[in-house]
């Protein structure tokens, strides 16, 4: 994604959390940005953004998923940042999972089995 791609109008207050969270690709490197990242840092993320959620989602139901513009793209990975982070704030009270060696990396495939 291009280092000029901004949020889409009525969502630059999350700027700050969409130059890290929204850069992310996939679900590992979320995984481990939770890891590296601070409790206060997580807990700034989750507070600004989670509470928006239903907002982002209204607004980026208005575009096909597989064509989202690049300002709903980069919306839209700030958002998914907020599967790893809720874990940290809502279940494990840390960054990294309880009991689980540090840094750790975690996959997850998909079978189609009938």
């Amino acid at each position: 994604m291009p280092d000029t791609v901004t949020l889409p109008e009525g969502f630059q207050d999350l700027a700050p959390y969409a130059e890290v969270w929204g850069q992310l690709e996939d679900q590992e490197e979320r995984y481990l940005k939770r890891q590296h990242s601070s409790m206060k840092e997580l807990k700034a993320y989750y507070d600004a953004t989670a509470p928006r959620l239903n907002e982002i989602f209204d607004h980026l139901d208005k575009f096909p998923m597989d064509e989202l513009p690049e300002s709903e793209t980069l919306l839209y990975r700030t958002a998914l940042g907020l599967t790893e982070a809720a874990m940290a704030i809502e279940v494990f009270n840390q960054p990294c999972v309880p009991y689980a060696p540090f840094p750790h990396n975690m996959a997850i495939e998909w079978s189609e089995r009938t």
